[in-house]
């Protein structure tokens, strides 16, 4: 292939292997065999450690220590031929020339044109600063609040004297009703109603100066504040405007030729602006070069290279679907014209049975299927609680108790009136209902049993993952106790002190945890036919009879 040295031809022999019929839906892929043939040729030259960058596998090891994200998109030219691009996400301690995939922005272009902007910038910080940290125009400030807090201490003063001249008003009523007649009792009101109608008009005569000194010094400290306050929402405005034009640097393609600027891939820029490095990931390098050398992409895929960052779950060598902050609303546009994969999850769970386990009058226990939601999400309506509320119209209130991830199975409770949902939900919150699961993970655990506490929180550049955070993250508790053991994996009851999101696939995932995914876990370990997680048992206290419940059920892996 001689359209660009950057696209590689195969190595190995792929004659027996078909091309795929679709592209990679890229949030939810078992890797095409030629991407995984291209995947293979890639970390053969990073295991060469020609690379200047420390990915923490003992090369270079005076650099920082990062590991970093790598795609393959395998591409077709016009004359039919297969090769395959190489890209990584964000930038290397030495960018490499000619290898892979360059970035979709002249980064060099828009540096320039930031650091501009960021020199008007900083030159309106330091107005502001300047402003701020002026002692002249502190100390006249100063001098003003000090004339107003005494000016509001008066009128504070006359406010309460005047209050407490009515209750002393209303307290002489109360002692002298009882020993005068009605004619005198009304004359003494008729008296203090007049002393009381004198006493606010001799307070807003002499409070009149005050309050009026009270208007004139908030207008001038307010003029002190709208200067700097008008100053920094100029600056606010400048830099919106800035961070606009950088981002319009990058502009993406579709397979239709058609082009499109990040910041309208992002319907809500003007709220909040697209996570950084949007733009700079794999995928989207890979897609824009195919399209501007006239490739025909067939398959995509990316592996996490190297040490993991702290907070995050990343497995060296593993595959990883592409981002869903920075990558999904950029490819919902770089993937027009492409016929590409149905997103397998929108059928994931269709048509799976959803049995019964349990049931009365205020609770019905199912056992949801691997792939069901729980609830309707944005694309699917199908969901166990969609399904409990059909079977069950005459449920009132709200029936939801808990949730399961959508890729876990297991049991579900749903109450069936307002007064068990208020008693279980108690039960819920004060952790009064015991959970266990059944998971497998994806090697040999040697203890036999032990406790998991890492805080958790999500990692929003990439929902809905979650990662490690002790800073901000919420606690969160897990038992593990060893089943049995497999050649190639371990059995686990997994009991949760606490409910956090993924709680248990990162616990076991996480390197401060098992250090080991769970089978089938394609967020945090391998994609395999499906999640080894089961809600297995659930013990708590009837909402009506108090008597002590134990249900259980079986699992399929």
């Amino acid at each position: 292939m001689k359209t660009a040295p950057i696209v590689h031809r195969f190595d190995t022999d792929i004659s027996e292997i078909a091309p795929p019929k679709q592209f990679t839906y890229p949030f939810f892929y078992q890797p095409h065999p030629l991407t995984k043939a291209a995947v293979k040729e890639l970390q053969a030259f990073l295991l060469k450690g020609d690379l200047k960058h420390n990915f923490g596998l003992g090369k270079h090891e005076s650099l920082i220590e990062q590991g970093k994200m790598f795609g393959v998109l395998v591409v077709k030219d016009s004359s039919g031929n297969l090769g395959w691009l190489a890209a990584y996400s964000g930038k290397l301690y030495q960018e490499p020339q000619g290898y892979f995939a360059p970035p979709v922005a002249d980064i060099h272009a828009a540096q320039s044109f930031y650091k501009k902007g960021e020199s008007e910038l900083n030159e309106m910080s330091a107005v502001i600063a300047a402003l701020e940290q002026n002692s002249d125009r502190i100390a006249q400030k100063t001098a003003l609040q000090t004339q107003l807090d005494e000016i509001n201490e008066h009128l504070r003063q006359g406010r309460a004297a005047l209050k407490e001249a009515k209750k002393a008003r209303q307290k002489y009523r109360e002692a002298v009703r009882p020993t005068v007649n009605e004619a005198d009792f009304k004359a003494i009101c008729e008296r203090l109603a007049e002393e009381s109608i004198q006493g606010q008009l001799a307070f807003k005569y002499s409070s009149k100066v005050w309050i009026e000194e009270q208007q004139k010094l908030e207008e001038e400290l307010a003029h002190f504040d709208n200067e700097i306050t008008g100053l920094k929402e100029e600056r606010r405005q400048k830099s919106n405007v800035l961070q606009r034009e950088i981002f319009d640097h990058y502009v993406f393609l579709n397979a239709h030729g058609a082009s499109q600027v990040l910041s309208a891939c992002f319907p809500d820029f003007d709220l909040r602006h697209p996570p950084s490095g949007s733009g700079d990931c794999c995928a989207p390098k890979l897609l824009q070069y195919a399209y501007q050398n006239s490739l025909f992409p067939l398959a995509l895929g990316e592996f996490w290279w190297g040490s993991a960052p702290d907070k995050e779950v990343r497995q060296h060598g593993y595959f990883y679907p592409s981002c869903a902050s920075r990558c999904r609303p950029i490819l919902s546009h770089m993937l027009e014209g492409l016929d590409v994969e149905e997103n397998p999850l929108l059928t994931y769970g269709k048509d799976k049975p959803m049995p019964i386990v349990y049931e009365d009058e205020d609770l019905v226990v199912v056992n949801k299927p691997a792939g069901l939601l729980s609830v309707p999400g944005v694309e699917i309506e199908d969901s166990a609680l969609t399904r409990v509320k059909n079977k069950y119209p005459k449920a009132t209130g709200a029936i939801l108790l808990h949730r399961l991830d959508m890729s876990t199975s297991g049991l579900l409770m749903f109450t069936l009136n307002p007064k068990a949902n208020k008693r279980m939900q108690r039960q819920f919150i004060k952790r009064q209902v015991q959970k266990t699961y059944i998971a497998d993970v994806a090697g040999v655990v040697t203890e036999k049993e032990g406790t998991i506490d890492l805080p958790l929180a999500p990692d929003y550049y990439d929902l809905p993952r979650q990662m490690v955070c002790y800073k901000n993250g919420k606690a969160s508790e897990t038992h593990w106790t060893v089943l049995e053991r497999f050649e190639t994996h371990t059995r686990l009851a997994l009991k949760p002190i606490t409910g956090r999101t993924h709680q248990l696939r990162v616990h076991c995932a996480h390197p401060d945890g098992l250090g080991i995914p769970m089978v089938g876990d394609e967020l945090y370990g391998v994609l395999d036919k499906r999640l080894h997680l089961h809600a297995q048992k659930l013990e708590f206290m009837h909402p009506s009879t108090k008597e002590n419940i134990i249900i259980e059920a079986p699992f399929s892996f």
